[in-house]
């Protein structure tokens, strides 16, 4: 979907759009722009107004209603429909917010049913995390809040499919990793990794097709594997796209320690973040 500010949010009442321009670091000129809908008609609620700015900043963009109407029309706009909804934990359990129905009324509107909530704030208490799974809420963000795990999560809300449409398990992990080819190394950050492979944080640019070595340093422990280049995204290509800079790799032979370590990493980061 092509990012674009919603053409008609200043015609439409109760719908505050955050100017992207306002947060955007310098010399980045995003393409793509998902839109995200904050359907809670209460002012100042503190989660919303720290993660809207982080969001756009990341390429997002978020869009405040201050009546169900506004919701509404955001949902179902036929230029850019809002196919993820913030939901504040703070507010999950107040008598006037009827959670599981204003969920269902804004799917129901939605194209093909795709809009995904996404919990945000505090972790929840039982009866609100009771509250979020009645509603169909499974994604969540507690604090505190990483920029991996937000891009990570936000992606997953808005992913076409769903958010558990891949055939191996992915979560943002940030680890020290030291790559090698050729007799050369450098190091990169971990930034999501499954058992197939991971996306890897560095300015170094490698062609596709590149095989080299991962290294990664858990604690003690230090899986490995070997991987070649799929995709990669220089800097001035990520921050066009407004994508992070680095290397997505496919493992080709990683060994069934090291597997079973990034299984377990991937497993605890993902219960994480579910409701």
């Amino acid at each position: 979907m092509a990012r674009r500010d919603h053409p008609a949010s200043a015609r439409v009442p109760g719908v505050t759009c955050r100017d992207p321009r306002h947060a955007r670091p310098p010399g980045r000129a995003p393409i793509r722009r998902d839109m995200i809908v904050a359907p809670w008609f209460v002012s100042g609620i503190d989660v919303l107004q720290r993660l809207a700015p982080r969001l756009e900043a990341l390429g997002f963009h978020v869009v405040d209603t201050e009546t169900a109407d506004g919701a509404r029309a955001l949902v179902v706009s036929r230029n850019s429909p809002a196919r993820a909804a913030l939901v504040p934990t703070d507010f999950v359990g107040q008598p006037e917010i009827d959670l599981s129905g204003l969920l269902a009324m804004l799917r129901g509107l939605a194209p093909n049913r795709a809009l995904t909530p996404v919990a945000c704030g505090r972790a929840p208490t039982f009866n609100d995390r009771e509250r979020l799974v009645a509603a169909g809420v499974t994604l969540a963000l507690y604090e505190p809040i990483d920029d991996g795990g937000l891009r990570f999560q936000v992606n997953r809300a808005l992913a076409p499919c769903g958010p558990h449409s891949r055939a191996a398990l992915r979560a943002p992990l940030d680890y020290e990793v030291m790559l090698s080819w050729r007799f050369r190394s450098r190091s990169a950050r971990m930034y999501t990794v499954s058992s197939r492979g991971a996306f890897l944080l560095t300015d170094t640019p490698l062609p596709p097709g590149r095989r080299l070595g991962v290294h990664m340093t858990v604690g003690v422990l230090q899986p490995r594997a070997r991987a070649h280049v799929v995709l990669a995204h220089p800097p001035a290509e990520a921050a066009a796209l407004g994508l992070p800079p680095g290397l997505a790799v496919a493992f080709e032979d990683i060994d069934g320690p090291s597997a079973t370590v990034i299984d377990r990493l991937v497993g605890d980061r993902l219960i994480s973040l579910a409701v």
